[in-house]
C-alpha cells in the first residue's frame, strides 16, 4: 500500500490528517473496468472519505442512466444492475419516479424516458471534486471560513458565464479526459489568488437534466464549479442567478 498520503492534510476539510490510501477524485465505480487506469488521487481523512463515498454510492447507481457515452450500455449492465439489486429502496424509488418527456435529438423531437435524481447530491459531490482538483493540479487547499465553494448543474446562461471566465488570462489552465470521455473537465486558476478557480465538467458524454421549476423545459448537461474568497463567490453567483445566490452561498460557506 502506498504511503505517499500518510500524515498529509485532508484536501476536503483542511484539518484532519489523510489516511494512508488517500481518495480517488473520481470514484472508480463511475468507470467500466478497462477505463480505471491512472485516476487521480488526493490526501483525504477517513470522515471526508466516508461522506464522499456515500454520495458516490448513490450517484454511481443513478447517473449512468443519463449517459450518452459509448460505454453506457456496458456500465448499466455490469455495474449499475448489481448495485440496484443490492439496494431495493433506491431501485423502487427510481421505478416509481419514471416519466417521459419530449427532447430534441439530432434535429428531431422524440420521447425520452426520465428518472429522478437528487441535484443537491450532485452539487455536493462536485464540491468535493473541485477541492480535490485544486490540490491535484496546483497543490492548493481552501481555507475554511475564508474561501467559499459552489458547484452544480449549469443553465445555458451559466455555461456562458463560465466560458467568459475561461476567455480571460489566468495563472494556470488544465483540461483532462478520463476514461475515454467518461469524465472530461477543464479548469482555470486565478491570477492573483491561487485559491480562486473556475471549472467545467461533463459526464458520460453529456447527460441531459431538467427540472428547474422556473424553466421546466430547459435542459442542462454541464456541471460548473467555482472556488473563491467568500466575497468573490457572492459576486460570481450573482452572475449565474441572483435568486440562486443566497442558498448557494450558504452551502458553500458551510
Amino acid at each position: 500500500m502506498s504511503k505517499r498520503f500518510k500524515d498529509k492534510t485532508c484536501v476536503y476539510c483542511a484539518a484532519a490528517p489523510s489516511t494512508t490510501a488517500g481518495d480517488h477524485v473520481f470514484a472508480r465505480e463511475f468507470f467500466i473496468d478497462v477505463r480505471r487506469g491512472n485516476l487521480p488521487k488526493v490526501p483525504a481523512c477517513e470522515a471526508c472519505n466516508n461522506e464522499k463515498s456515500r454520495l458516490e454510492h448513490y450517484l454511481t447507481a443513478v447517473l449512468p442512466f443519463g449517459g450518452r457515452h459509448a460505454d453506457s450500455t456496458k456500465n448499466l449492465s455490469t455495474l449499475v444492475a448489481p448495485r440496484l439489486a443490492k439496494n431495493a429502496r433506491l431501485h423502487n424509488e427510481l421505478n416509481a419516479g419514471q416519466g417521459q418527456i419530449w427532447s430534441r435529438e439530432g434535429g428531431l423531437i422524440v420521447p425520452v424516458r426520465t428518472l429522478p435524481v437528487d441535484g443537491e447530491k450532485i452539487g455536493r459531490l462536485f464540491e468535493f471534486i473541485t477541492k480535490a482538483l485544486l490540490w491535484h493540479h496546483w497543490k492548493v487547499i481552501l481555507e475554511p471560513g475564508r474561501h467559499g465553494l459552489w458547484s452544480g448543474f449549469l443553465s445555458p446562461v451559466g455555461v456562458q458565464v463560465h466560458r467568459s471566465f475561461f476567455a480571460m488570462n489566468g495563472n494556470a489552465r488544465v483540461s483532462a479526459n478520463l476514461g475515454e470521455g467518461t469524465f472530461t473537465y477543464e479548469g482555470l486558476q486565478g491570477t492573483d489568488i491561487p485559491e480562486m478557480s473556475v471549472w467545467l465538467f461533463s459526464m458520460y458524454g453529456g447527460m441531459k437534466l431538467r427540472g428547474d421549476p422556473q424553466t421546466p423545459n430547459e435542459e442542462c448537461s454541464m456541471i460548473g464549479g467555482v472556488s473563491a474568497t467568500r466575497e468573490g463567490l457572492a459576486k460570481f453567483l450573482r452572475l449565474l442567478d441572483p435568486e440562486l445566490q443566497p442558498a448557494a452561498q450558504a452551502r458553500a460557506a458551510g
